[in-house]
């Protein structure tokens, strides 16, 4: 008896799903990152591994807990970047930046040339995840397995990143995080703004990038017969963003192989332990504030007029404090502030007792503050932290401060501002449903893609014709100068043949 048009669609269909789920080795490396950035990866590396496939990720820092089921951490020894930080409260912004791009060239190589990575290259993987953060001199490792390979930023798609991507970028509307630009941009901040974007890219084309090639061929990690650095980091098949596609402000366009993944390491909150928990449920109807620099910040280096400043307005609040420090002890605590060196703050920020979240900015406290619906007060430090809070304060669900420029009374009149502010709290509730009502999760969406990927050997068809492109073509503008060129010879005519039938007319009437 033959097959039915129904069955035949079920048979296909059944054969399609098993062909999709073939489970495949991966290879994620990211020598070059912080703690936070580890974070990310971790969500991405653990989806890859829930849906049956082998997964390694090396990264410069050991996992709290033993990984999952297919999930194998390889920690890289002396690579941890924060000891090259310095002090963080120095005064200059791009002071920790500019450490790591200096930092990260001996950091990758030391790490490549390291037995555990070493070892890793007599092992046979399908695909490798490659952190887009200052690790090139990884490109060798792609070059030696002569497998498909996928960009992972820890960041969402500015300046440099869209290179990778093959995305256009759009400076007239789309502000570098450095910036705190409020669109719609004017004439002198989209000029500013083109010319930042073609600085970054230029020194992370020309500079970084060079430096790079040479660095790596000079050690012997880089094989003689790999292509340039440069050219390498163009054969990316994907580029995965830790951002939130639905969220961003404004919307920008994207080519197929941009895949959101902003907030694939949230998760739904769990039991606090059980000491904390209690401190937290005797805070009664006040509730409580939780303050964290993150992981970057070593918050014992904060000046000691700042934390003075802390220390008196916190003291005078009825609110009980959770504050996230590195030292076991402050002399001069006030009694209801609670000192902790490291706290769960997915947890902490998805309890209903807290009231505000007082944060240093970074990227991946920004994205759970928002999963979780708990407005903020931002007090950036460096990097894009100063950007991401002047994106929260216009968006309307915090505010932010800098340091050095607010005193007691500011600071506590910021504070209530927030907490006895309604309409932010329903903007975060707000952000939050947007951000949580996606057609599958991020997780889901890495792991159908990067399977995508595997199955159709590196997914060629989906690169985008950026890579060819020259940036005058890209945006036309020797069509426009042409054009601009023909128009204003054929102006030019109209006005000569004028101008000269005129004179023959007077002349004739002369005549």
């Amino acid at each position: 008896m033959g097959l039915s048009a129904n069955h035949l669609l079920t048979a296909v269909l059944l054969l399609s799903s098993l062909h999709n789920n073939l489970a495949y080795r991966a290879l994620f490396l990211a020598p070059v990152a912080s703690r936070s950035h580890k974070n990310f990866f971790s969500g991405v590396a653990q989806a890859l591994a829930e849906d049956g496939n082998e997964v390694t990720l090396a990264t410069p820092y050991a996992p709290k807990s033993p990984p999952p089921h297919l999930l194998r951490e390889v920690v890289l020894r002396d690579a941890d970047l924060h000891r090259y930080f310095p002090n963080a409260f120095s005064g200059n912004i791009m002071a920790a930046p500019l450490t790591v791009i200096k930092e990260s060239f001996d950091v990758c190589l030391r790490t490549l040339g390291s037995p555990e990575v070493q070892s890793l290259l007599k092992e046979e993987f399908e695909v490798v995840l490659l952190s887009s953060f200052f690790s090139d001199c990884y490109l060798a490792v792609v070059h030696q397995l002569k497998v498909p390979f996928i960009y992972v930023s820890p960041l969402g798609l500015v300046g440099p990143q869209a290179d990778l991507a093959g995305n256009p970028t759009f400076p007239s509307f789309c502000a570098a995080p450095v910036f705190t630009f409020e669109h719609p941009l004017t004439f002198t901040q989209r000029l500013v703004n083109a010319v930042g974007e073609l600085a970054a890219s230029a020194i992370f084309r020309y500079g970084i990038g060079y430096v790079s090639d040479w660095k790596c061929r000079r050690s012997g990690l880089c094989p003689d017969d790999m292509p340039a650095v440069n050219e390498m980091r163009l054969n990316s098949s994907l580029v995965i963003l830790n951002s939130v596609k639905n969220l961003e402000t404004p919307v920008r366009p994207y080519v197929p192989g941009v895949i959101h993944a902003g907030g694939i390491h949230c998760r739904a909150a769990r039991p606090l332990p059980e000491d904390l928990a209690k401190w937290v449920d005797e805070s009664g109807e006040a509730g409580f504030i939780f303050f964290s620099l993150g992981s970057a910040v070593k918050p014992s280096d904060m000046p000691e007029k700042y934390r003075k400043v802390l220390v008196n307005v916190f003291g005078s609040l009825r609110q009980r404090v959770l504050w996230k420090w590195d030292v076991d002890s402050m002399v001069d605590l006030p009694p209801n502030v609670r000192l902790g060196k490291w706290l769960p703050q997915q947890d902490i920020l998805s309890h209903p007792k807290l009231r505000l979240f007082i944060t240093h900015g970074g990227l991946l406290s920004t994205l759970e503050s928002t999963y979780h619906g708990t407005p903020v007060l931002g007090i950036p430090v460096f990097g894009d932290q100063v950007g991401n809070m002047m994106e929260v304060q216009r968006q309307g669900w915090g505010r932010t401060l800098r340091w050095g420029e607010f005193d007691e009374d500011l600071l506590r009149e910021t504070i209530y501002s927030i907490m006895d502010n309604p309409k932010m709290l329903a903007v975060v509730e707000r952000r939050s449903a947007v951000m949580r009502d996606l057609p599958q999760s991020p997780a889901r969406e890495v792991s159908y893609w990067v399977g995508y990927v595997v199955r159709h050997g590196g997914a060629r068809h989906m690169r985008s014709p950026v890579y060819t492109m020259a940036w005058y073509q890209l945006y036309n503008v020797d069509v426009w100068g042409t054009v601009t060129v023909l128009l204003c010879a054929l102006i030019y005519a109209i006005v000569w043949t004028s101008s000269f039938c005129v004179r023959r007319i007077r002349k004739l009437k002369r005549d």
